[in-house]
């Protein structure tokens, strides 16, 4: 499905706010903030999921399909002008990401689902116009949130938290300002991304907090949240 040398482990977790801020006050001593967040220290993350009629990404997610697959358009701190196409391809804990930088016209078809009048050759591309095609993958949700990300170069960890997830449209994506329902209330989601062997120390850290490592996912919540609010 893809090449392992290329993949990552990912653990995921749901915080509660106690846990986030003892694990942010231990991390940032130990690790270096992102250099994409600025001074901030956060920035902001818009993505356009994409799914089949039938929810198929969704329905392999929640029965926990081992080998998946998720395309996305997404773009940072509301500069819509540098999307970017993504696939996530995923085995167990391993996680695999392609990605490709988009003209405006090739983000505005694919968002209408019109993959037959793109003129590309790049494979991802490609790949994402024949699932349009044939199994009618088309844009299913928005799902912004708020990113801080630390990052410990030597060994290529990054740790990630996502705050303030909320759900929105596909239309008015590259224009709506924020979409402000918070799809996981107050709590936080932390990402763990990592080679082939978690640091002793960060392993230490995140013990000592104790959240609990979860099959959280940011896109199935917003979905779920999207079919309650539309009452289907």
């Amino acid at each position: 499905m893809w090449n392992r040398n290329g993949s990552r482990h990912e653990l995921k977790y749901v915080l509660t706010p106690i846990q986030y801020i003892l694990l942010q006050s231990r991390l940032k001593w130990v690790m270096r903030p992102d250099e994409h967040a600025g001074e901030s220290g956060e920035y902001f993350i818009r993505s356009v999921y994409f799914d089949t009629p039938d929810r198929r990404a969704l329905r392999e997610k929640q029965n926990g399909v081992h080998d998946r697959r998720k395309y996305r358009i997404r773009f940072y701190d509301g500069d819509s002008s540098k999307c970017r196409l993504e696939c996530k391809e995923k085995t167990g804990t391993r996680i695999a990401k392609r990605g490709q930088l988009l003209t405006e016209t090739e983000t505005d078809m694919l968002l209408d689902a019109r993959a037959g009048e793109i003129t590309g050759q790049d494979s991802l591309l490609r790949t994402l116009q024949t699932g349009i095609e044939t199994e009618g993958l088309a844009p299913a949700v928005t799902v912004d949130y708020v990113r801080e990300a630390y990052v410990l170069p030597l060994s290529d960890l990054r740790v990630t938290f996502d705050k303030e997830i909320a759900w929105g449209p596909v239309e008015d994506c590259l224009s709506h300002e924020r979409y402000l329902c918070n799809t996981y209330v107050d709590s936080v989601v932390l990402e763990v991304k990592y080679n082939e062997y978690l640091p002793g120390h960060i392993s230490d850290i995140l013990s000592s907090v104790g959240p609990i490592q979860t099959a959280v996912s940011k896109y199935v919540a917003c979905v779920e949240s999207q079919r309650a609010a539309r009452g289907y």
